[in-house]
């Protein structure tokens, strides 16, 4: 199975059937979507291919005080048959940027997620309580489970996970004794799931050495650039990937920067092909 994680940054129609069509090109089995647009939502849809598409939106109503950001939710597009039932985690401050839905491959259900962090340079601790809450629900799930996300984060991307610090990591000051969100995407995690590229890296010691040559101080890919201005190409980060259970063998992974940025995102999709196995592999 071709998983495809991918912000694609609210855009509206013409971008939208740019980025379907790299979807399209990819061959994605299934699409893992942050600040999906619901304007242009069905352009990207038909122009990817995809079977069926569950947005975040449409399944939370809205309220009067909402901000306009609000309406960027989250999204799930297939091939084959439609999910067996889509929710929100709304016990989150953000219901509509964690969507869930069980699905099935061969037979087998499973259970998929497309998660976006809200910045945290905007919302504060809303931040690392949306993803303490995520990875609360984790911890509970016996797999097999994948989630894409946009995790405006890590702030240090290292080689040894153990080394990987999160911009709101657990014991920081301005967390004010809260925990962080490295429960989610840090060492600290607290959710059996593994980061795709990190279990990639694990059997491919040449790309591990590439990097430490390439990318000592990280990160272990780039998916997106933050303070990206005309005279500045922006600060390397990998806030973007995908999270699988002990299911899952990683067969490829891929971050496609420049492809993205030309269909009109900011973020690199993130391509992993996936085999489902019956038992877990152990950890």
């Amino acid at each position: 199975m071709r998983v495809v994680s991918w912000n694609v940054a609210y855009r509206s129609t013409a971008a939208a059937e740019r980025q379907g069509a790299l979807l399209q090109e990819l061959g994605a089995d299934l699409a893992l979507l942050q600040e999906v647009n619901p304007g242009s939502a069905g352009v990207l849809q038909q122009a990817a291919g995809l079977d069926w598409m569950v947005r975040a939106v449409d399944l939370r109503a809205a309220l009067p005080d909402d901000r306009p950001v609000r309406r960027r939710g989250v999204a799930i597009a297939g091939r084959g048959s439609s999910p067996r039932s889509t929710w929100l985690l709304t016990d989150g401050p953000l219901p509509e940027r964690t969507l869930l839905a069980e699905t099935a491959i061969e037979g087998m259900p499973l259970t998929v997620g497309s998660y976006h962090a809200p910045p945290g340079v905007t919302w504060g601790l809303v931040k690392p309580r949306q993803a303490v809450v995520f990875a609360s629900w984790l911890a509970t799930q016996p797999g097999p489970l994948l989630f894409g996300a946009d995790a405006n984060t890590p702030l240090v991307d290292a080689l040894q996970f153990a080394d990987t610090r999160t911009h709101w990591h657990t014991g920081d000051r301005h967390l004010r004794g809260e925990p962080g969100d490295d429960r989610l995407f840090g060492p600290g995690k607290v959710h059996p799931l593994d980061d795709a590229l990190r279990r990639w890296l694990g059997g491919c010691p040449k790309d591990v050495a590439a990097l430490q040559v390439a990318r000592p101080q990280g990160p272990l890919a780039v998916t997106h650039r933050t303070g990206r201005r005309k005279d500045f190409p922006g600060t390397a980060r990998r806030f973007d990937s995908v999270w699988i259970s002990r299911h899952w063998t990683v067969r490829r992974i891929q971050h496609l920067y420049d492809e993205g940025i030309a269909a009109g995102s900011d973020h690199a999709p993130v391509v992993v092909d996936l085999d489902l196995t019956p038992k877990p592999t152990p950890g």
